[in-house]
């Protein structure tokens, strides 16, 4: 019991002046590799919170936000909008100035029909008001040659 005594008060006295009692190469070693991992560790923490709060936020994206982005519609160049308007619109312009073409041909039509007859309308009346004229005029000059009364 004695030795251990020994060697109990032996690294107590050790310990209180600042070594080791039995010096461990592998052990001192490894602490001193243990002590500088949990340093960088910690400064590294430090750093990040404070670049975190520093700086402004780096742009990372989640699944989500990946997600989002690439449902959301991507703006195209002007030109691919122009030409896909045209392109869905032409048909239905198309069609609407050919039945618009279709329509007022009709009506150009039917109005040059109406004109047609008032005009033959017209010379027909004309026509028959000069023979009219002519029959009153042989009949006038009829009825004076022979002295007699007018009908």
């Amino acid at each position: 019991m004695t030795d251990n005594d020994a060697r109990d008060t032996g690294q107590r006295r050790d310990r209180q002046e600042g070594r080791a009692a039995d010096p461990d190469p592998i052990g001192s070693v490894l602490g001193g590799l243990v002590d500088d991992v949990q340093r960088r560790i910690f400064s590294a923490g430090v750093k990040r919170s404070v670049d975190s709060v520093v700086s402004r936020p780096k742009e990372q994206e989640d699944v989500w936000g990946e997600a989002i982005r690439l449902e959301a519609p991507q703006p195209k160049p002007a030109s691919e909008e122009v030409f896909e308007i045209v392109r869905k619109a032409a048909p239905e312009v198309a069609g609407h100035l050919g039945r618009a073409g279709l329509t007022l041909a009709d009506a150009v039509g039917r109005t040059w029909g109406v004109l047609e007859r008032s005009l033959e309308q017209a010379r027909e009346e004309g026509r028959a008001a000069r023979e009219a004229e002519e029959v009153r005029g042989r009949d006038d000059a009829a009825g004076g040659e022979g002295g007699g009364a007018r009908p």
